[in-house]
């Protein structure tokens, strides 16, 4: 009897561990405004692997000097181990894209609307809340974070999208 109490108590512990909403707020280590060396040192602690990769200036229209890449391997995020793009433009963190899967879209959407509230733009592409700079795309899998600097940038786009 005890041992089958103590499956019970395991399968119903183990149940709400996989139904409780994750937790999709920005970690407190995506410090905007720091330079590419300062997120190496912060996210060697929580990245299995670091990759740093120099991209194209064109490619990111906000860079006038230098256009750096962190991929960050193995990040836990939201219940899972993740691979992060952490965006430096001249040397500044710009904003993240945290990638996830399609079939957990329903369930991080959920989070951010109990999180956030209501969304500040849905479309097919994107779901947005621009107060807390942040957003989920349904195109690409992934989420969004966004310096506050760049609020009015993407207050645009996603303003575009929304009216595509």
């Amino acid at each position: 009897m005890h041992t089958l109490m103590a499956l019970t108590t395991t399968l119903v512990a183990f149940v709400n561990l996989n139904t409780a909403e994750p937790d999709i707020t920005a970690p407190e280590y995506f410090h905007y405004g720091s330079t590419v060396t300062d997120m190496q040192t912060i996210l060697a602690s929580v990245c299995e692997e670091l990759v740093v990769r120099e991209l194209a200036l064109a490619e990111l229209p906000i860079a006038q000097s230098s256009h750096t890449q962190i991929d960050c391997h193995g990040m836990d995020f939201a219940g899972r181990d993740r691979h992060a793009e952490f965006v430096f433009a001249d040397d500044t963190l710009a904003f993240v894209w945290v990638l996830t899967e399609s079939d957990e879209e329903d369930r991080l959407l959920s989070a951010m609307t109990s999180e956030y509230g209501t969304p500040s733009h849905a479309t097919s592409m994107v779901t947005a809340f621009t107060d807390h700079n942040t957003a989920l795309r349904h195109d690409t899998p992934e989420f969004l974070f966004y310096s506050p600097l760049l609020s009015q940038m993407y207050q645009s786009w996603f303003d575009q999208m929304a009216s595509e």
